[in-house]
């Protein structure tokens, strides 16, 4: 706790790096083959963390975030690329991320794990619920993680999470708020993907009380989000950025970087800035600096193995 104490304490000003897409083993290339692309991908990868590592030698941060499509088709062998590249280790920081459709939506039904003997249609999307309950416990631990809560057991939970750092509370929404899913076994248990409104409006709520500004984090901003959900729920989602004092949102899905509320009025976001980190097997990233309870996003490129900075928002 004296750990978090401290954390908390040194918290008013800092910069955070936010990341989505690294996508094992995806690469912008005509002939790629996300299947077997590992080396390419590995090779193009180093290149990006080195960038990444190199300029945190100047800002320090406290931790990242990566916004989901941490691999390609969620099987181990891209989770363990992933973890290569992108463990706290590998960073030099510590890292919360979330899932995207490419993780598990995309893999629902579709995607065996022969070489794990899980021959069930929903083995890799199963393994990236998996792995994601087992960094919630991890993350539970990070010094950075004041007021640590979630929506997650085994089989059960969104696996939406939050945190407080200085005067932000900072919401890992997964995928997206309204996706939902049942990942059957034909001999393990069922795996109940939930919607995380409830869990949201109450964590909101939460954070309210505790006089904290808000910064929401999810995958798919874009489409999936808007298409699959209720005007019921755009509705209620919409409520709660205008209820809460919702600072930013950042996001990710397009592998383009771009700021994509500039001019307010968004059926989900309302007035909210929403932020696209672009992707990192592009070599895509955003530095956002943060003080007290205001933001400025600006906006890299590591492909080089140099943070190139393009813009600022």
């Amino acid at each position: 706790m004296e750990n978090k104490i401290e954390s908390l304490n040194s918290s008013s000003r800092y910069s955070i790096f936010v990341m989505s897409d690294p996508q094992a083993w995806r690469l912008a290339l005509a002939d790629n083959d996300p299947n077997n692309d590992s080396n390419r991908w590995h090779d193009k990868l180093s290149l990006v963390r080195l960038s990444i590592t190199m300029l945190n030698i100047d800002l320090l941060v406290p931790f990242g975030i990566i916004n989901g499509d941490l691999t390609e088709y969620g099987r181990r062998s891209q989770r363990e690329s992933y973890r290569t590249f992108f463990s706290p280790q590998a960073l030099t920081f510590n890292v919360y991320v979330g899932l995207g459709n490419h993780d598990y939506q995309n893999n629902v039904g579709d995607c065996t794990e022969p070489d794990n003997a899980d021959f069930s249609y929903n083995a890799c999307a199963r393994g990236m619920v998996f792995d994601m309950h087992s960094r919630i416990e991890e993350y539970r631990d990070y010094p950075s993680s004041i007021n640590f809560s979630y929506d997650s057991d085994i089989y059960w939970g969104s696996k939406a999470y939050s945190w407080d750092y200085g005067d932000i509370h900072y919401v890992q929404l997964q995928n997206y708020p309204t996706y939902h899913v049942e990942l059957d076994h034909w001999i393990e248990k069922t795996i109940s993907v939930t919607s995380s409104m409830d869990w949201l409006e109450s964590d909101l709520k939460s954070a309210k009380q505790r006089g904290k500004s808000i910064v929401i984090n999810l995958h798919d901003g874009t489409e999936h989000f808007i298409h699959n959900s209720t005007t019921e729920e755009k509705n209620r989602f919409r409520r709660f950025m205008s209820d809460y004092d919702v600072r930013a949102v950042f996001i990710g899905h397009t592998h383009q970087v771009a700021q994509e509320n500039p001019y307010g009025g968004h059926e989900f976001f309302g007035n909210v800035k929403v932020y696209n980190s672009g992707a990192l097997f592009k070599g895509d990233f955003l530095v956002v600096d943060v003080n007290g309870r205001d933001l400025k996003v600006h906006v890299y490129n590591g492909s080089s193995g140099k943070a190139n900075y393009i813009k600022t928002f």
